[in-house]
């Protein structure tokens, strides 16, 4: 009977006072699948008002119950319910609040970036520099800075007595200078340049520099587009850069390969058939991919500025092969250089890439695990032991004397000796070696430790040997 006299008493309201129905909440994975589904918070009603809502698709049970409905304010009457219904109503807000906390959840999970992202922010003492790319200041994105080097870019075809080369280069001026590598043009017969339309021209070898391995070439022609040249002073370690130039062959002219700045200031060292350094070169290290064809061409910073001259790669070092360690020359020092060259055909003075060339004096092979070869003083390894025929067994690890040619060496150093150590450090390769005599400057000492033979290697030599510019 209560019952019924509730719901009487609910149906004698005006219509614009029964109370509303809250409508169930959507399943989630319908919201999820639809992109332009939103979650709000539920709003508070005003005090003496109802809360409008829409009219659920579906009736049910409690939609004709009076426990069902809203309560209502104001003087107006309105069915009393039990002292539990409040209860309900609590129940009813928080399922509500957080069923819209879920569905928040599932859309974060499923739509991603189109729902929400969260940032962690990484606190360090470290500071890093960062360019990032702002059309407004002119940095450039990769591919706008290739575009903009590609049109200035230019292959080289080099024939000597005993085959034909390919190179690149970049044009300098707008009257036909042209910038490469020495060694591109080492003991050419001709000279070729092909623009980046495909036209080849015959060029003419203005002049170069070997301890810089830079080269000018003249070629007829005016009206051409020249690059923007930068300034490597302002390289940091992590910049973007682009490689532009002809790997290979002329049909991969134009080729642009992406990477950063990994060292600035890197000191290369290079050495002859004998191990032994006859040059030092301060260079621009990069990961961006560099081979064979590249020398000549053009390092690109992101405001599209020639900021290094393609020079060389690591592909083979210590019986390692190595990817993504390539050279260029820094364009402040190759500047002076080329600009000397146009002017009087020649650079003279004090190298600004080419070090002092600091030398020890000597030639030698790293002793791989102890094992060497064509050593007459040395045990033969048994041939079950041994890589292959010829090889024989050191008692330790060193690098194997093969020549002395060095006057400072001469009498010091003998053939046949094993170097262990340079200045107290270990070393097991000839590049370890090379890397010790780098720290010094021509005129300085360094201290070897060595073991000599004929001696049965028993006994643990010292000497200091000074460097010398030979």
């Amino acid at each position: 009977m209560e019952n019924n006299e509730m719901n009487k008493d609910f149906e004698r309201l005006p219509e614009d006072k029964k109370a509303p129905v809250t409508p169930e909440m959507p399943a989630a994975g319908a919201d999820a699948a639809d992109d332009s589904a939103t979650a709000t918070e539920p709003a508070v009603p005003e005090p003496g008002t109802a809360p409008e809502q829409a009219e659920p698709a579906v009736r049910t049970e409690k939609e004709n119950h009076p426990e069902a409905s809203a309560p209502f304010s104001g003087s107006e009457s309105a069915p009393r319910r039990p002292k539990r219904n409040g209860n309900r109503a609590f129940f009813a807000v928080f399922a509500a609040i957080f069923g819209v906390c879920i569905l928040i959840l599932l859309l974060t999970l499923f739509l991603g970036d189109a729902g929400f992202k969260i940032i962690k922010k990484v606190e360090t003492e470290r500071i890093v520099y960062v360019r990032e790319y702002d059309s407004e200041s002119g940095l450039l994105t990769p591919n706008e800075a290739a575009d903009r080097v590609r049109r200035s870019t230019v292959s080289v075809s080099v024939r000597t007595e005993t085959a034909t080369a390919i190179g690149s280069g970049f044009i300098y001026t707008e009257d036909g200078y042209i910038v490469t590598n020495y060694h591109v043009i080492e003991g050419a017969l001709t000279v070729q340049v092909i623009l980046p339309d495909g036209e080849a021209l015959d060029a003419r070898v203005v002049g170069s520099d070997e301890p810089s391995d830079l080269a000018v070439l003249k070629i007829d022609r005016t009206g051409l587009t020249p690059v923007e040249l930068g300034s490597s002073a302002d390289l940091l370690v992590g910049d973007d850069v682009v490689a532009v130039g002809t790997p290979a062959k002329l049909d991969f002219a134009g080729t642009a390969t992406f990477g950063k700045i990994s060292a600035t200031k890197r000191i290369v060292a290079l050495t002859n058939e004998s191990n032994v350094i006859y040059k030092k070169m301060t260079l621009i290290q990069t990961d961006a991919s560099v081979n064979p064809g590249n020398s000549g061409g053009p390092l690109v910073d992101m405001y599209g500025r020639v900021v290094g001259v393609v020079v060389m790669k690591v592909s083979y070092f210590g019986g390692t092969v190595f990817d993504g360690i390539g050279f260029a020359i820094p364009m402040d020092g190759a500047r002076t250089v080329v600009d000397a060259i146009i002017k009087n055909g020649a650079f003279r003075g004090e190298n600004p890439i080419s070090s002092s060339r600091s030398l020890l004096g000597i030639g030698g092979r790293g002793l791989q695990g102890g094992v060497w070869y064509s050593d007459p003083t040395a045990e033969q390894v048994d041939a079950s032991t041994a890589e292959k025929p010829g090889y024989f067994k050191m008692p330790f690890d060193g690098v194997y004397t093969v020549s002395v040619s060095g006057a400072n060496a001469v009498g010091k150093l003998q053939v046949g000796d094993i170097v262990t150590k340079v200045d107290g450090l270990r070393v097991y390769t000839v590049y370890d070696v090379i890397g010790a005599v780098n720290r010094r400057q021509t005129g300085e000492e360094v201290t070897l430790t060595f073991y000599r033979a004929f001696e049965n290697y028993e006994i643990e030599h010292t000497v200091r040997i000074m460097l010398s510019a030979e």
